[in-house]
């Protein structure tokens, strides 16, 4: 098996976000530690759209990208932590009823690069922190450049004619 020639896979970390029921059964996985064959999580190509199999139910998810970037951290003896990741996507699971209304109201959304940005953050704080924390981009101001070019040799021709320049 020649490993060179295999695509490899980039680690990749980001939230995952259930239905309440779901997180709670979720949790109790995690705490009997029988995790392998009851959770399966799969992203299709596009790095947005993926399916999250827990117990035999299918959740259909999104993943959009935090308004910032998030530590996460590993700790073995709850003194000693160990960063892991930057943080900046969070996947968002829904059951599939949900979804098939989800999608009819993403056919009519807005641009494409701003329908995957997650206006919130993690914690209830931050509701719609991208509206109120952030300032919208400046658009660029045009200005004739003939003018300009016109004064700066204006300035220059002064320059030059001055007895001193300081």
């Amino acid at each position: 098996m020649d490993i060179f020639n295999k695509p490899y896979e980039l680690e990749n970390q980001f939230l995952l976000r259930l239905p309440v029921e779901h997180a709670e059964k979720l949790k109790e996985i995690l705490l009997a530690g029988n995790l392998k064959d009851r959770l399966a999580i799969q992203v299709q190509d596009d790095n947005r759209h993926g399916t999250v199999k827990l117990d035999g139910e299918v959740l259909t998810s999104k993943i959009f990208d935090l308004p910032c970037v998030i530590e996460s951290l590993k700790t073995l003896d709850m003194k000693t932590f160990y960063k892991t990741a930057d943080l900046s996507q969070i996947m968002i699971c829904t059951p599939p009823e949900e979804n098939a209304e989800q999608q009819a109201l993403d056919k009519y959304g807005g641009p494409k690069d701003k329908k995957f940005l997650w206006a919130h953050g993690i914690t209830p704080p931050l509701k719609n922190v991208r509206k109120r924390r952030f300032r919208k981009t400046a658009r660029k101001k045009y200005i004739d450049s003939p003018d300009i070019e016109k004064e700066v040799k204006r300035l220059l021709k002064a320059d030059m004619e001055a007895v001193s320049v300081r």
